[in-house]
């Protein structure tokens, strides 16, 4: 074990008992990044679990872990294997769970980009969401699935083209046994649950809307361009991103994303999926003297949240790519916070990246050099908490960030 630490990205010697892509790791500052090919995981592991994994990863079982741990450590056994059980819980499926869950927090800093348990899949027939344009090519979409119905396919609206022959045909359907995707009768993916289904969907998206341009992952995230220079701003639904995308678009910030984004391999350039802008209820007085059209628009209620979808300005303008960010933001809403940036470490940065579900970009396993790539753009680009109370000094902070990198 010791004489692997000094590399930078590892493959576990463990032979895969389903014969798949075993998992590889890459170091990220003081932290070490796994990769999971069989269940599409990524999770941030501090010096302690990576002690965990590496045991685990060399055949040794967790009662044998526990015990070298608990001599290393100077602990009682008993709570090493309890410790080794909770961790080995998180990173291994298979492995049970305890229902102690003292001592885990210490070992993991982030849980995985995966996306939840299973859930009950829709049967029925297919219902025509439409035809839309995405790059130069034309999908009609046919789902079975409630929750990817002709209400999702509205953040596309500006791309519906009418009934036109011709069209791809990408239909979403729901099995006893989860999720499939299939474009002109080519299955594209099998998805146990919903979740991993509108990840798979994402990034089919935004593969049509930038044929040609490989992506190296896509995170849930707002973006603008403002003066030839990007920001990213990732965060899950809820911290702010939204509304603060769209109080900047209205003050002439280039719109990019509010919801998903691509993260491109040749120059970490940023290419957005071109959803409209969607307005939580709560942010409706906020933004409505910038978008005089919003009471009057639609709502619609999605995953128990009300919202209006409104079009970026510029007659749908939205930017088709930006360079690579300038800088991360997680934006973070807190009321009467005065504007203040905090800047993170890598790991703190790959950890929040998670918190909005980042994934690799690939229909395959990803690879090693793929997470090396990723992990190197975490490293390089500045990240920043921005805590704020008021949109116009968020604003403005955000000038002055971009305004001063180089």
């Amino acid at each position: 074990m010791g004489s692997r630490r000094g590399q930078d990205c590892l493959q576990t010697p463990q032979e895969s008992t389903s014969g798949q892509q075993k998992p590889f790791q890459c170091r990220l500052d003081e932290a070490w990044v796994l990769y999971y090919p069989l269940t599409d995981r990524l999770l941030v592991l501090n010096a302690m679990a990576k002690i965990v994994w590496d045991f685990y990863s060399e055949g040794y079982e967790t009662r044998e872990i526990a015990s070298r741990l608990a001599h290393d450590f100077g602990i009682p056994e008993e709570q090493a294997e309890r410790d080794v059980v909770q961790v080995l819980g998180d990173l291994v499926d298979h492995l049970p769970q305890v229902d102690d869950q003292e001592g885990g927090d210490a070992f993991i800093w982030a849980v995985e980009s995966s996306f939840g348990c299973a859930t009950v899949a829709d049967n029925g027939e297919l219902a025509n969401c439409g035809v839309f344009q995405f790059g130069r090519s034309r999908v009609r979409v046919l789902s079975g699935v409630a929750e990817l119905d002709q209400s999702f396919f509205l953040r596309f609206q500006h791309r519906a083209i009418g009934d036109r022959m011709g069209a791809a045909s990408l239909e979403i359907r729901g099995n006893e046994s989860g999720y499939q995707l299939t474009l002109d009768g080519r299955a594209l993916a099998d998805c146990k649950t919903l979740k991993q289904m509108l990840s798979r969907l994402i990034e089919l998206l935004l593969s049509l809307e930038h044929p040609h341009k490989p992506m190296l992952a896509y995170c849930h995230a707002g973006a603008v361009s403002h003066r030839g220079r990007s920001i990213l701003m990732p965060g899950d639904s809820g911290v702010g991103k939204s509304t603060l995308t769209g109080f900047l678009v209205a003050h002439g910030f280039g719109y990019l994303s509010d919801d998903m984004i691509a993260i491109g391999e040749d120059g970490l350039s940023l290419l957005p999926l071109p959803t409209r802008l969607s307005i939580k209820a709560g942010s409706w007085t906020i933004l409505e003297p910038l978008y005089p059209a919003l009471p009057k628009l639609a709502t619609f209620n999605r995953y128990g949240r009300s919202a209006r979808y409104i079009d970026p300005p510029g007659n749908y303008d939205v930017l088709s790519a930006a360079a690579a960010p300038s800088a991360i933001v997680f934006p973070a809403f807190s009321e009467g916070a005065p504007t203040r940036f905090t800047a993170l470490r890598p790991h703190q940065t790959m950890i929040r990246l998670l918190e909005a579900n980042v994934r690799l970009a690939g229909w395959d396993a990803a690879t090693e050099e793929k997470l090396a790539k990723f992990i190197r753009f975490v490293e390089q680009t500045p990240a920043y908490e921005l805590r704020y109370s008021e949109l116009p000094g968020a604003m403005e902070a955000i000038e002055d960030l971009l305004a001063n990198r180089p």
